[in-house]
């Protein structure tokens, strides 16, 4: 029996119709299966959320899974609200006084999940009760504490310190005011190594946050130095500012990090 035109179209109607129910079925549960997916997502990562902020800081380090967590969500608000100051490589910028991020060097505390929590919650000289705002570095020419020649010797018994080249003779005079006139030692220690409990540096380690040349010594004991850091408690959530501890702390002891830092967590730059 042969088929007319109008029972081929019916047959060729029903078929397109079928395979359209059966695309439009598939594309429901591609939909449905991606909803799920990004349900058990979302959930994963509040469960870890939550166990991020349930443990005590430092004792986050001995959880790899927390870790790469942390350092996952860090890295975007790391580019987004630090790097600015710290650049995107975390090594600081010396023309405003944002420390290196990656050494092992700290202003304040030891360089602990904690310090450098407790840094990024409240800030430097934020205005907040709870900001690091012990004392700062005063202007010893501006107030004319110091003439810029006795600077000149405070300079020179820096470089000395630092095992770089200096002149003798100025670096001696250098010395005593150190001791003397300049009372450096109040803040910096009489061994110069600084406090970090309330944010005097090393002066020995020849790592400086506002420049180490000459000129930028010179400058930081003539004006002094006053910088800040806000406080990012209520403008981060706690996870996100735990994250970016984590990831900093990472990031400057990769040889403390999990596995004996076999693992790259931070990916420091």
């Amino acid at each position: 029996m042969t088929s007319t035109p109008s029972t081929l179209q019916g047959r060729l109607g029903r078929t397109r119709r079928s395979h359209w129910m059966w695309a439009a079925a598939a594309v429901v549960l591609v939909a449905a299966g991606g909803a799920a997916l990004a349900g058990i997502r979302h959930a994963q990562r509040q469960r870890l959320e939550s166990r991020l902020l349930a443990s005590f800081p430092n004792a986050v380090l001995s959880d790899p899974a927390l870790v790469r967590f942390a350092v996952g969500e860090a890295r975007p608000l790391f580019a987004a609200h630090c790097a600015v100051c710290h650049g995107e490589n975390m090594r600081g910028n010396t023309a405003i006084g944002a420390p290196n991020l990656t050494d092992s060097i700290w202003l304040y505390g030891n360089g602990t999940v904690y310090d450098i929590e407790r840094t990024i919650l409240y800030g430097v000289r934020s205005g907040l009760s709870k900001t690091h705002n012990v004392t700062d570095m005063p202007g010893y020419g501006l107030r004319g504490r110091l003439s810029p020649g006795q600077i000149d010797s405070l300079v020179e018994y820096l470089r000395k310190m630092n095992g770089r080249p200096h002149q003798a003779e100025a670096a001696e005079e250098g010395r005593a005011l150190y001791y003397g006139l300049a009372n450096c030692g109040d803040c910096h220690g009489s061994d110069a190594r600084g406090d970090s409990d309330y944010g005097a540096p090393d002066l020995t380690v020849d790592v400086w946050n506002s420049g180490g040349d000459p000129r930028s010594l010179y400058r930081s004991i003539y004006f002094g130095r006053h910088r800040t850091m806000p406080a990012w408690i209520g403008k981060l959530p706690l996870e996100q500012i735990r994250a970016l501890a984590i990831y900093i702390y990472a990031t400057s002891h990769p040889s403390r990090a999990p596995d004996g830092g076999r693992e790259s967590y931070a990916g420091a730059p």
